[in-house]
C-alpha cells in the first residue's frame, strides 16, 4: 500500500513523491526540511526531541544544534509559520518542537507503491534548468554590486550607540573574520590538480611572487570562460611545482583599474608586479579539433616560450604548465591524471565564474551538469563555497554536514580539511564561533603539511580570531603570524591584508585605539589598491568604530559616507546592517536622531527575527539610546528591556552592559528606583560571573548611579572613584572615561564639592568640544561657580554638539 498523504490548511504533502504543494503549486524544500516535515507530521501525537528529529533528519544526533534551528526556520517559512505565530510548528522549550496544526490522512491503495523509508532516503527531485548565460560574459573585473532592489534610505543624520573597546572588539573581530571566509571560496585553489604551493613558497619574498595573466582565448563563445579560467589553472600548476604564485584573485583585483587592453603589453608594465617577478601570458586556440596552449613566461633577465598540443584544453594546459616548470628547473607535481576530465573542466568553469563574481553562473554550471558529476564530492564543496559567497549559510551547513559524512580523513584528507574550513566559515557568518571552532582545529590538523597554504592559512585566521574573542591573545597572535605566513606562501595578497586588519582589531581590543588607527588606515588603501570592495567598506567601517571610541564623532561619520549608500558597496545583506549600525552610531552621537531612528528601523524591517538575532537587540540597542536622548524614559526602558537578550549576552557583551545602563537610567528617572535597585543587583551578579575590570567599572558605575538617585548619595562618590580606578586598570579609553566622569562631576557639583570636580573635569578636557557629555560638564561647572563668560563659551559649544538633542 502507497503510504498515506496528508492535508492540512492548503497544503498537501506526499512522502512518497516527496514533494509538497499549496493549493496545486509545488514548493521546493531542501532535503532536510523536507524529511523534517515528514518526520514531526507522522509523529504529531507527541512532542520531538531534538536529538530524535536530527536522528531521523540526519541519520545522527551529533550535528551542530544550530543546523536543526536553521532547517526550521526554512521550513517554517516555507509554511508560512513563524516563531511567533507557530500555526504549525511548536517549539517545546529545552525539549525540541511538536506538529500541532490539524491534519487529515489521505491514503491510497497502490501495489507498486514505493516503500517508504526508501521515499525518506530519496535525493530531492532535479532543479529546473534554465538557459546559462554566455559564458563569454564573464569579465575579467568583477563589477561593483548592483544597487538593491529596496535600498536603504539615505539618511541626513542620526546618533549612538556607543561601541566601547570590547563591543567592538568582539563584533568586529567577528565581522572581519565574516568577511575574510566569506571570501574563503574564491581563494580555494583546489583544482582538477589537487592542492596549490609547495613549502618553498613559504620562504619567498612576497615581492618575487609569480604572475600568471588571464589568458588569451582564440575559440568559441563557449569557451570565452577559459580566460580566467586557464589563469587559474596554470597558476595553480606553479604552485604545486613550489614556484611562488600570486593568487588568481590577487591578479583580478589588481588589474581592476588597469586601462591596458592588450594582455600582451601587460607582460612589460613595470607597475603591475616586483621587477624581478616572473611574468607569463597563456595563450589558447582550438583548430581542428585539437587544443593548442602557449606559454611567454619573463622575467627582467629571461623569456621562456612553450607550446603543448593535446585533444581536451586541460590537458593542453596542464602540459604547458608542466613544460614551463621544468625550463624553470622545478619538478612537476605528480598525480596529474588522477582526476576525470569532465570533473576538471566543471570545477574549472565554476572556478572561473566565481573569479568574475558569476555567482548565479557558477550555480547554474554545476546544477546543470550530469548527476552522477554532481554527486562528486568536490562538486559538493565547490557548491558549498558557492552558497557561502552568496550567503546562503543555511544551505552550506546543510550540505557540508551530509559530506563531511562522506570523507573520512584516511581517504581525502586536504578535502574534508577544505570543506571543514568552509563550515566553520559559515558558522562564523552566523556569529557562532562556538561551532566554528572544532572545525578549525580538525582543518588545521589535516592540512598542516600538505601543500595547501591557502585553506591552511584561513583556518589559522579563524581559530585566532576565536582566541581573540577568548581573549587568549598571545595564542590568537601566534595563530595569525603563522596565517600570514600561509597566505603569503599561497601569494593571496588579499588574505594577507586580511591578516593584517585583525592585527589591527586586536590592537582595538587591548586597550590601544590610538595605535590601532594607522593600522587599519593602511589596511583601508590596501584593500581599495586590490579592489577588495567588502574588505574596504568593512575596514572603513571599522575605522569610523575607532574614531567613536577615541570622541571624533564627526569624523567617524564623515568615515561612512566612504561606504554609504551600503547597497552600492556589498550585496551583503548582513554587511550592510553592519554598515548601517556604524552610521547609525556616529549620527547619534552626532545629534542626528531622526536620521538615526530611520536607520535602526530600515535594519529592523530587514532582519530575520531567528537568523539576525544579534541585528536586532543591537539595534534595539541603538533605539534605546535614541529614546533616552530625546527624554523618552518610558520608551528608553521598554527598548533597553527587548535588547537584553540571551543572545547579545553572549555575542556582545558590550553592548548588554550598554542596554542594563539605559534601563536603569530610564527607570530612575521615571521614579521607580525600587525595580531599578533590583535590575541593579542583578547586573552586579552578572558582572561578578565574568569579571574583568571594565564590566566591574561599569557594574560600579551603575551602583554609584542608583545610590546618587536615592537617599544615601553620599556613599556614591567613593563608587564613582572606585569606577575610574577599575577602568584604569582595565586601560581607560576616552570613552569611557568620559561615560563616568559625567555623572561623577554632576554629584560632586550637586554635593558642593566645586574644587574636587574642576579637578576632575580635567580628565575629559580634550574631548569638551566634540562630545556633548564632556561640554556639558563644564556648563555644570561654570554654572556653579557663577563664571558668566566661561559659561557662555562652554553653552555654545553644547549648542552647536546637541543637534536634536535637548541641552544639559
Amino acid at each position: 500500500m502507497t503510504p498515506p498523504s496528508f492535508r492540512f490548511g492548503g497544503f498537501e504533502l506526499d512522502p512518497a513523491a516527496r514533494e509538497l504543494h499549496r493549493d496545486g503549486t509545488r514548493i521546493e524544500l531542501p532535503s532536510s526540511a523536507f524529511d523534517g516535515l515528514v518526520y514531526l507530521v507522522r509523529h504529531r501525537d507527541r512532542a520531538v526531541g531534538r536529538d530524535e528529529l536530527m536522528a531521523a533528519i540526519w541519520g545522527r544526533a551529533d550535528v551542530a544544534d544550530s543546523l536543526l534551528g536553521q532547517t526550521l526556520v526554512r521550513l517554517r517559512r516555507a509554511l508560512g509559520d513563524s516563531g511567533d505565530t507557530q500555526q504549525w510548528i511548536r517549539t517545546v522549550p529545552r525539549f525540541g518542537y511538536r506538529w500541532v496544526g490539524a491534519v487529515e490522512e489521505i491514503v491510497a491503495n497502490d501495489e507498486s507503491a514505493q516503500d517508504p523509508t526508501a521515499a525518506i532516503a530519496a535525493s530531492r527531485p532535479e532543479a529546473e534548468t534554465v538557459p546559462i548565460p554566455s559564458a563569454a560574459s564573464i569579465p575579467l573585473a568583477m563589477p561593483p554590486a548592483p544597487p538593491a532592489a529596496n535600498p536603504l534610505p539615505a539618511p541626513p543624520v542620526a546618533a549612538p550607540v556607543r561601541p566601547r573597546w570590547p563591543g567592538i572588539a568582539a563584533t568586529a573581530a567577528v565581522a572581519a573574520l565574516l568577511l575574510v571566509l566569506a571570501l574563503s571560496a574564491r581563494r580555494e585553489q583546489r583544482v582538477a590538480d589537487g592542492p596549490t604551493a609547495g613549502p618553498s613558497a613559504a620562504r619567498a619574498p612576497s615581492g618575487a611572487l609569480a604572475l600568471v595573466l588571464p589568458a588569451r582565448v582564440d575559440a568559441g563563445e563557449e569557451w570565452a570562460w577559459l580566460r580566467l579560467g586557464l589563469m587559474d589553472l596554470i597558476a595553480s600548476r606553479l604552485r604545486r611545482g613550489d614556484v611562488p604564485t600570486a593568487s588568481s584573485e590577487s591578479v583580478v583585483a589588481l588589474l581592476r583599474e588597469r586601462t591596458e587592453t592588450d594582455a600582451a603589453a601587460l607582460l612589460g608594465a613595470p607597475d603591475l608586479a616586483a621587477p624581478d617577478s616572473l611574468r607569463v601570458l597563456p595563450e589558447i586556440e582550438l583548430r581542428h579539433g585539437q587544443w593548442r596552449v602557449q606559454l611567454r613566461a619573463q622575467d627582467r633577465t629571461r623569456r621562456i616560450d612553450v607550446e603543448t598540443r593535446a585533444g581536451d584544453a586541460m590537458t593542453a594546459a596542464r602540459d604547458a604548465a608542466d613544460t614551463l616548470l621544468l625550463r624553470l628547473g622545478h619538478l612537476p607535481p605528480e598525480n596529474q591524471d588522477d582526476t576525470p576530465q569532465d570533473l576538471a573542466e566543471l570545477l574549472q568553469r565554476s572556478r572561473a565564474a566565481m573569479l568574475a563574481d558569476q555567482l548565479e553562473l557558477a550555480g547554474e554550471l554545476i546544477r546543470r551538469a550530469d548527476p552522477a558529476l554532481r554527486a562528486r564530492p568536490e562538486i559538493a564543496l565547490r557548491q558549498a563555497q558557492i552558497e557561502l559567497r552568496a550567503g546562503d549559510y543555511l544551505a552550506v551547513e546543510q550540505h557540508l554536514v551530509q559530506l563531511l559524512d562522506t570523507i573520512p580523513a584516511s581517504r581525502d584528507a586536504e578535502l574534508r580539511g577544505r570543506a571543514l574550513v568552509t563550515l566553520a566559515a559559515s558558522y562564523i557568518r552566523r556569529e557562532r564561533p562556538q561551532d566554528a571552532a572544532p572545525h578549525y582545529d580538525e582543518a588545521i590538523a589535516l592540512l598542516q603539511g600538505r601543500k595547501a597554504p591557502d585553506a591552511l592559512g584561513l583556518a589559522l585566521l579563524g581559530r585566532g580570531l576565536i582566541a581573540t574573542l577568548r581573549e587568549d591573545y598571545d595564542t590568537a597572535l601566534a595563530d595569525l603570524g603563522l596565517a600570514r605566513s600561509e597566505t603569503e606562501a599561497a601569494g593571496n595578497a588579499l588574505g594577507t591584508a586580511q591578516v593584517d586588519l585583525n592585527l589591527g582589531l586586536i590592537e582595538v581590543r587591548r586597550l590601544r585605539p590610538a595605535t590601532a588607527l594607522p593600522v587599519l588606515t593602511e589596511a583601508a588603501a590596501r584593500f581599495q589598491r586590490l579592489g577588495a570592495q567588502e574588505e574596504y567598506v568593512f575596514t572603513v567601517a571599522s575605522i569610523a568604530e575607532v574614531q567613536q571610541l577615541l570622541l571624533d564623532h564627526a569624523g567617524a561619520l564623515a568615515t561612512t559616507e566612504r561606504y554609504w549608500p551600503p547597497q552600492a558597496h556589498s550585496q551583503n545583506l548582513r554587511l550592510r546592517h553592519k554598515l548601517a549600525h556604524v552610521r547609525a552610531e556616529a549620527l547619534l552621537e552626532t545629534g542626528a536622531l531622526t536620521a538615526a531612528a530611520a536607520l535602526a528601523d530600515t535594519v529592523l524591517a530587514q532582519a530575520d527575527a531567528e537568523l539576525d538575532a544579534v541585528t536586532i537587540a543591537r539595534s534595539q540597542v541603538v533605539r534605546a539610546r535614541i529614546a533616552a536622548a530625546r527624554d523618552d524614559a518610558a520608551a528608553a526602558a521598554a527598548q533597553a528591556g527587548l535588547a537584553l537578550t540571551p543572545v547579545l549576552q553572549n555575542s556582545d557583551p558590550v553592548r548588554y552592559v550598554q542596554a542594563w545602563l539605559l534601563r536603569l537610567r530610564a527607570l530612575r528617572q521615571q521614579g521607580d528606583l525600587v525595580t531599578a535597585a533590583r535590575e541593579t543587583g542583578q547586573l552586579r551578579e552578572w558582572v561578578d560571573a565574568h569579571t574583568d575590570p571594565w564590566r566591574l567599572a561599569y557594574a560600579s558605575l551603575a551602583e554609584a548611579e542608583q545610590r546618587a538617585a536615592g537617599s544615601d548619595a553620599e556613599s556614591a562618590l567613593p563608587l564613582f572613584e572606585q569606577a575610574l580606578r577599575q577602568l584604569d586598570a582595565a586601560g581607560a579609553i576616552p570613552d569611557d572615561v568620559v561615560e563616568v566622569v559625567a555623572p561623577y562631576v554632576a554629584l560632586l557639583v550637586k554635593s558642593g564639592r566645586l574644587d574636587a570636580a574642576k579637578a576632575l573635569s580635567a580628565r575629559v578636557a580634550p574631548w569638551s568640544d566634540r562630545d556633548l557629555r564632556a561640554a556639558g560638564v563644564f556648563v555644570r561647572i561654570h554654572t556653579a561657580l557663577g563664571r558668566t563668560d566661561a559659561l557662555e563659551a562652554a553653552e555654545r559649544r553644547v549648542r552647536a554638539l546637541a543637534g536634536e538633542r535637548p541641552l544639559p
